[in-house]
C-alpha cells in the first residue's frame, strides 16, 4: 500500500512539472496502443516441486491499452495482459533426463492506470505511467507421470488465482506523429522491464 501511495504521489510531482510545457501540441483524446514485453512481473510462484527444476519458454507479456486523455498532460484508461508460458520439468535438466511434466501456465490482467505526458513536441513525447488492477492465473499439467513422480498441486480456489496487479513506468519514448507512434518504456510490472508496442489516436472531432 505504502508503495502505490509513493508511485502515485510522484507522479503528482512529474505532472506538476508538465505543466509548465510551453509548446502548442495536444494528444488525441483517445488512444489506443498495443505492445510486447518481456520479464513481465507475472511470473508465477508456483512450482510442481523444491528440488525439481524447470527449462523455462517464457513468451512475454503482449498487452493492449486504451487512454482517454483529459489535458494534453493527463491521460487515464484501462490496461489488458496477456502472458503465456511453458515449463518442462526434467529430473536432471542439464541432460534432459527423466521427463517429469510440461506445465502450461497463464495469466489474465486488468488494470487501471494513469498516464502523464511530461513533453509533448511535434514527433516525440516523453511520459510516465502508473497502473494497478488485479490479475487472475490458470495453469495445465501434461505428460505427468503419476506413477513416478508426486507433484504438489496449488489450490483450485478462484480466490487463490486471484493477484494484486501494477505497473509502474518511470520513463517512455514515443516517436511518430500525433496520430500514430512507435513507443518504448522501461519499468517493471505485468508490461514487462523493457516494452515496444504502436500507439493510434483517434481524430478528435472538430
Amino acid at each position: 500500500m505504502k508503495k502505490s501511495v509513493f508511485i502515485i504521489c510522484l507522479l503528482a510531482l512529474l505532472s506538476g512539472g508538465a505543466f509548465a510545457q510551453i509548446d502548442t501540441i495536444r494528444s488525441n483524446k483517445n488512444e489506443f496502443s498495443i505492445g510486447y514485453g518481456v520479464m513481465p512481473s507475472s511470473s508465477f510462484r508456483y512450482k510442481p516441486g523444491q528440488h525439481y527444476y524447470p527449462l523455462g519458454e517464457n513468451v512475454g507479456a503482449i498487452y493492449a491499452t486504451y487512454t482517454r486523455r483529459l489535458t494534453k498532460v493527463i491521460g487515464i484508461g484501462a490496461t489488458y495482459c496477456f502472458d503465456p508460458r511453458v515449463y518442462t520439468y526434467y529430473e536432471k535438466p542439464s541432460t534432459k533426463e527423466g521427463l517429469i511434466c510440461r506445465l502450461g501456465e497463464s495469466s489474465h490482467t486488468l488494470m487501471f492506470h494513469l498516464k502523464i505526458n511530461w513533453l509533448n513536441t511535434k514527433y516525440v513525447n516523453l511520459y510516465s505511467k502508473v497502473g494497478q488492477g488485479i490479475m487472475a492465473w490458470g495453469y495445465n499439467l501434461k505428460e505427468y507421470q503419476t506413477d513416478v513422480y508426486q507433484v504438489n498441486m496449488p489450490s483450485n480456489k478462484f480466490i487463490d488465482r486471484i493477484d494484486y496487479a501494477y505497473q509502474f513506468v518511470p520513463i517512455g519514448v514515443e516517436i511518430g506523429t500525433k496520430r500514430c507512434a512507435g513507443f518504448i518504456q522501461c519499468g517493471i510490472g505485468m508490461e514487462g522491464m523493457i516494452s515496444i508496442g504502436f500507439r493510434y489516436g483517434l481524430k478528435d472531432k472538430e
